[in-house]
């Protein structure tokens, strides 16, 4: 079995072979708004590896503060840089809900820029593209299944 790439959280969970994820480390320091029984239904998002990076920045450098922002847990398995991740999405149902479509607003963005030719050209250019502008991007747009 191939190993995740590990990505920056708030809260390292494990999870073993089939049994629900429980938290690693000193549990003093989870955020107030955490709470265990959260672990028991995540809301999982699969996307191209690519569009892990472009969303949450190189290396995941973005995912504490998205974690922060929308008080849910964020766990990224990526298995092949060119293939698929699946985000675990972990919170109060609603969040996780407006989570989940934060990323897939942004994943299909992130695809048009991609189509368009300008996610490249865009970061070979100019300054780099600011993450809350992205977030702004997406929220405003229509949702993709809505199209």
């Amino acid at each position: 079995m191939a190993t995740t790439k590990r990505f920056p959280t708030l809260v390292q969970l494990e999870q073993r072979g089939g049994t629900p994820f429980q938290v690693l480390g000193d549990n003093a320091k989870q955020p107030y708004w955490f709470h265990t029984e959260y672990l028991k239904s995540p809301n999982t998002v699969h996307l191209e590896a690519w569009l892990v990076e472009a969303i949450f920045g190189p290396g995941g450098e973005h995912i504490p503060h998205v974690e922060c922002v929308s008080q849910t847990l964020l766990r990224i398995n990526q298995w092949d840089p060119e293939g698929e991740a699946e985000i675990l999405i972990f919170g109060r149902p609603p969040y996780q809900k407006d989570v989940s479509k934060m990323i897939m607003n942004l994943a299909h963005y992130y695809r048009q820029l991609r189509a368009q030719g300008s996610l490249k050209n865009a970061a070979q250019q100019a300054e780099p593209w600011n993450f809350s502008d992205a977030v702004l991007v997406a929220a405003l747009q229509a949702s993709p299944d809505k199209v």
